[in-house]
């Protein structure tokens, strides 16, 4: 009797923890699923008038004053095209000192442009490209950077051989400050920028993830959630969130110049972000500008002449 009772008691044990593990399966899928592919091409294409007004510019203006060469460069880690736009400074060859732009999630190359206006009067000429399955870069899956780095290192690679010896700043927003502060962060991509600006970073998947999961409020608890995610994302992807953690990334990011951008008021990408990337940073060379009432990356549009003056200091610490 005693036999029977533990051998029911073994399977029952059995079908709940097969049970258990099939559900955790198919969560960690569905998490998957839905964190690692927030954008598509078709969503992400082109520019509505809407944000030209926005921003005050006239694109078509812009394209008649600079020459926009378009690029398509060749991903060293799968194979992807990934399409840009050199722009050419006035009066500057193509071999000129360069700053490559990493737009933010939901962008592509052309919301860039108001930004890069600022770094052309500068003097730089600009690399502006599409991230991950955004606009025309047809590679799946957005992963907070982690892949998306591969991207902006051959960028950085396609510059320094395109214009040896020559300054090379990053800038990236978002999303695209994710990635670039894991760019710098990797192995040696430090020693081949000058500076790098990191308007309202990304600094925690983990994090992004359990606000993306909030949202849903299926009952399941969030916490479950994102176990089952980072474990099917590892076996999955190949990387689980702390891989994809550019706090963490910071810490390899030395010898360049870096200016943190964030605001008090970012709901987004919340103060603490941009904070914990500074903190993390290695370099010296660093700087923290934080404004009180902006929302998400709105600094451009509220502090424009502050932004300029901000990320010229920098260009300046960075000897350039």
């Amino acid at each position: 009797m005693k036999k029977k009772i533990v051998i029911a008691l073994s399977v029952t044990v059995g079908v709940i923890a097969v049970l258990f593990l099939a559900m955790s399966a198919y969560i960690g899928t569905q998490v998957v699923a839905g964190s690692t592919q927030l954008v598509t091409n078709e969503s992400t294409s082109g520019v509505s008038d809407t944000f030209w007004e926005t921003y005050g510019m006239d694109y078509a203006a812009f394209c008649e004053k600079y020459e926009v060469n378009r690029v398509e460069i060749t991903s060293s880690f799968d194979g992807h095209i990934i399409p840009a736009d050199h722009i050419l400074a006035e009066g500057a060859q193509e071999n000129g000192k360069t700053v490559v732009m990493v737009h933010g999630l939901g962008g592509n190359r052309l919301t860039n442009y108001p930004v890069a206006e600022m770094f052309l009067e500068m003097g730089f000429n600009v690399l502006t490209y599409d991230q991950r399955s955004s606009n025309e870069n047809t590679a799946e899956k957005t992963t907070f950077g982690y892949w998306e780095k591969y991207d902006l290192i051959d960028c950085i690679d396609y510059i320094s051989e395109l214009a040896p010896d020559k300054s090379i700043g990053v800038w990236g927003t978002s999303f695209g400050g994710a990635t670039a502060c894991q760019a710098a962060g990797y192995e040696n991509t430090d020693e081949k920028i000058d500076f790098l600006v990191l308007d309202c970073p990304v600094s925690s998947m983990e994090w992004m993830v359990n606000e993306e999961m909030k949202g849903m409020d299926i009952g399941i608890p969030i916490e479950y959630m994102t176990w089952c995610g980072n474990i099917a994302n590892q076996v999955m992807l190949g990387f689980d969130y702390d891989d994809a953690d550019s706090a963490e990334a910071a810490k390899n990011v030395d010898g360049i110049a870096v200016l943190v951008i964030n605001s008090k008021a970012d709901e987004l990408t919340p103060y603490f972000m941009g904070k914990d990337i500074y903190d993390s940073i290695k370099s010296e060379n660093k700087y923290i500008w934080t404004v009180e009432d902006s929302e998400h990356t709105e600094m451009w549009l509220d502090y424009n002449e502050q932004y300029r003056e901000e990320v010229g200091k920098l260009v300046e610490a960075a000897g350039k």
